[in-house]
Order: structure tokens, then sequence, then C-alpha cells
């Protein structure tokens, strides 16, 4: 049977201040990632900064599949609507908070944005990894912060908590952060016309997917198994971030690929960074 929250998670309330912290700063912080992304595709003449914020918002109904799987509880959400969450959606029984999709955008889309430009120029698979782990921590300073501020919660066993957070979740969450950001820049590079560019709206779910629910897969068994064991679980956890590293290497090939074909070719390079935060970044 799957484990749902006990009686200890429900006890917990939602910080209602907190929840409209979120909801000003993460909604006022997308709508200005989107104003960059629209004058960043008037410089470069192309719809994909665009895109890349759009299709992390749209992917971010994907969320209900990740709480199940990771069990992830948003504090004051009743399936009735009764509770004080304000809700965006709700599926699977899971009210969505009506934050959770800027957050997708400033945790998924921003890294995108800064990166993808100076990954498709060129880039080696250390600075890749190396932006992963600065993702990794990033991540898990946000997650810490959300979940000890009361907007959510990581309810029954879990391996490696660290200030009541699953930490090896950050590692998934920045293979797959890292990855998109690649998938991005393969898309600058390769897309022929300027409709290419809408696969994001899949490649971004599905990215997702393969990174915390492929990778991820050993350590949720063992999570969601009667009596889960916790040496059996924090055994898997270095399987799961195992895997999700040969998932964002994997990934890398395909860019890696990419630049061999531009230089066979005879492309002309990508353009350098122009803002100061991305060369900032690919000075890295």
């Amino acid at each position: 049977m799957l484990p749902l929250p006990g009686p200890e998670t429900y006890a917990l309330e939602l910080n209602e201040v907190m929840q409209t912290v979120a909801t000003i700063v993460l909604w006022g912080g997308t709508i200005a990632l989107l104003g960059y992304a629209i004058r960043l595709a008037r410089v470069e003449k192309s719809y994909l900064p665009i895109v890349v914020v759009l299709s992390v918002a749209a992917g971010s109904i994907i969320e209900p599949i990740y709480d199940i799987t990771y069990h992830l509880h948003w504090l004051g959400a009743e399936g009735d609507g009764s509770g004080p969450q304000w809700t965006l959606f709700t599926s699977f029984g899971l009210p969505q908070p009506v934050w959770v999709m800027p957050a997708y955008v400033m945790v998924f889309a921003l890294p995108a944005i800064l990166l993808y430009r100076s990954f498709a120029a060129g880039v080696t698979i250390q600075k890749i990894f190396g932006f992963a782990a600065l993702t990794a921590t990033t991540t898990a300073i946000f997650e810490i912060i959300a979940v000890n501020v009361d907007l959510y919660t990581y309810y029954g066993e879990a391996p490696v908590r660290v200030f009541d957070y699953p930490i090896w979740i950050a590692f998934m969450e920045s293979a797959q952060i890292t990855g998109f950001a690649v998938l991005c820049a393969v898309m600058k590079l390769r897309a022929a016309k300027p409709y290419h560019c809408l696969a994001l709206f899949l490649v971004f779910p599905a990215n997702f997917a393969f990174e915390t629910l492929g990778a991820g897969f050993p350590t949720l068994i063992a999570q969601n198994v009667p009596n889960p064991s916790t040496a059996l679980m924090t055994l898997m956890v270095p399987v799961s971030i195992g895997l999700a590293a040969t998932g964002l290497w994997w990934t890398s090939q395909l860019l890696f690929l990419c630049h061999r074909l531009e230089a066979a070719e005879g492309r002309t390079p990508a353009p350098a960074p122009t803002s100061r935060t991305e060369q900032a970044i690919a000075a890295l």
C-alpha cells in the first residue's frame, strides 16, 4: 500500500505569511525572467529564450507525480479546498499551491536561460558537472528553507535527511536542471526552424522524469516497500545519484556531438554571452 502522510504531518500548519512572501517573490521573479527572455529573444532573433520559460511553466503540472513518488506534502492543502493554501490546480487529489509554477520557472528555467548560450558556445564535461554541483547546492538551500518555514514537508521514511530535507534529492534535481540547460543548448545549435524549439514543451517534462524518476527509482522503490529499511534506502542513495550522473553525462554527449557537427559543417560559432551575468557564469 502506498505510504500516506501520517497524523504528525497533518498536524503541521501552513505558514501563511511565508505563503504570501513565496507567491509575491516567485511570481515577481518569473515576470522579470520572462521580460529578460523577451529581450534576449529580440537580440538573438529567436523564440528559444521565451519558449524555455513557457515550457517550464507548462511542465510544472508534472509536480503531483513528483509529490507522490518523493512523499512531498503541501501544508494547508485540503482536497475539498477548505485549507488555507492558495491552490493553483489539483491532480491525483493533491492541491498544488499557486506559487508552484513560478517556483519551477525560477529553479529550472532561470539556470537554463543563464547557461544555454555559453554551453552552446563550448563547454567541457568538467564544467557541466561543476554547474551540476552548484545547482545541487542552490536547490538544497531553496528546499531546506521552504521545508523549515512551513510551506511543505517530506513525510514518511526518507534517507539522509538534513534539516528535515532528504538531501539526496538535491543531486537528482541538479542533474535534471543542468541536463535541461544542456538540451536547450542543443536546441539553439540544431533547431533549423523557429517552431522546432516548441519541442521543449516535451523535452522539459521528459528530462524531469528521466532524472528524478528514472534515475531515482532504486531509492524510491526502497522507500515505498512495506516497512522500509533505513539501511536499504541509504544503500540505494548512491545508486540513484550515480544513475543521475550517468544520465547527465549521456545528455552531455549529445551536446558534444552537436559541437562536432557544427565544426564539420563550418558553421559560425555560437555568439559569446553578452550580459554581465552570462559572462561571469561562462568564466567559471
